[in-house]
């Protein structure tokens, strides 16, 4: 055992993407036995393979950390309980406003179980280990990256909603989107519900306190911006592999990969270039997500090549204004410092 720490230690990277892997796909089966073949009771096991980042990146936090534990565990479960009820409230919302699942007992004790491992992620920003709170504390922190959350919030949306109306001058396709509420209250609100349905499942939570929260300043402390996209890019695309077959994806056809790699790489990059300007913040780099995926889940036939050359144009002139390719100093946020260091 002290061999394979002392490995993970010496390899936090390679450790990350092993235990992820090993997380997501190793519960992969559920995907399917729950959207394919409707065994609901194999659900909380896709919420848990949806959490394979940010569990990994627990996970090697909490074993290569030395230190003393801190605080009370009182405070670790008062976390853990709010976290726990809103999740579940969050869950609910999205499940009674957008499914029209109507609510009842048995679906807020399925919410209760169903969610408990995005409530431990969230909490986790109250551990008593030092190491693991410092390294989570920015997905719960608005505080001064107010403005870059704004951002977030609309960067990626307006460009998904600027290729609608650019694919159907261009005569690709026809505007569409899902049926929406003819009152505005009424569509903000909707959208509301899966904006934060995103975020906490699982853009934030589950995804960005892994890739961008662990993973990411790591990979900035030996290469660029620009290069520590691209890697997470590349790893990123067949994690969902099994998320995909399960939706009835064309997994099994290299377009679809070519596609898929194309959008998340431009993709890595803005969220990349998000998290390093708001200072190594996972709360920005998760409403960047979650913008993204809500947006397109109200415009579900996106025109992907419209939309990958406009992204395309905006990463572009993001790289060249951040200057991606030039490694960050060690002292920046976005950068991972280890215990004990000093600036």
């Amino acid at each position: 055992m002290h061999r394979i720490i002392d490995w993970i230690k010496r390899h936090q990277i390679a450790a990350f993407f092993i235990i992820t892997f090993a997380i997501t796909w190793g519960l992969g089966f559920s995907y399917g036995a729950v959207m394919k073949r409707g065994q609901f009771l194999l659900a909380p096991l896709v919420f848990l393979a949806t959490c394979g980042p940010a569990l990994a990146g627990i996970i090697i936090t909490a074993v290569t950390s030395s230190g003393p534990r801190q605080g009370t565990r009182r405070t670790f479960w008062i976390a853990f309980l709010a976290a726990w009820i809103v999740s579940a409230l969050v869950f609910l919302a999205n499940n009674t406003f957008l499914n029209r699942a109507p609510l009842s007992p048995r679906l807020v004790g399925f919410a209760l179980v169903c969610v408990l491992p995005v409530a431990f992620v969230i909490s986790m920003a109250y551990s008593r280990i030092p190491a693991v709170r410092s390294s989570l504390a920015s997905l719960i922190r608005l505080r001064g990256v107010w403005g870059w959350s704004i951002l977030a919030l609309v960067l990626t949306p307006a460009l998904i909603l600027l290729s609608v109306p650019v694919s159907s001058i261009l005569g690709r396709q026809p505007m569409t989107a899902h049926h929406l509420p003819t009152t505005v209250p009424a569509l903000i609100g909707l959208i509301a519900v899966k904006f934060f349905y995103q975020l906490f499942f699982f853009n934030a939570t589950g995804e960005e306190a892994g890739w961008r929260g662990f993973a990411l300043p790591r990979l900035q402390t030996r290469t660029s911006p620009l290069i520590a996209a691209l890697i997470l890019a590349f790893f990123w695309v067949p994690w969902h592999f099994f998320l995909w077959q399960a939706e009835g994806r064309p997994v099994l056809v290299w377009q679809f990969w070519s596609q898929y790699y194309l959008i998340h790489i431009l993709f890595s990059l803005f969220i990349v270039w998000m998290y390093n300007r708001a200072r190594g913040s996972i709360l920005v780099a998760g409403i960047t997500h979650a913008a993204a995926n809500t947006a397109l889940a109200f415009f579900p036939g996106t025109d992907f090549p419209i939309l990958c050359a406009i992204m395309a144009v905006v990463a572009l002139v993001l790289i060249m204004a951040g200057r991606m390719w030039v490694k960050l100093p060690s002292d920046h946020p976005a950068v991972y410092r280890a215990p004990g260091y000093a600036a």
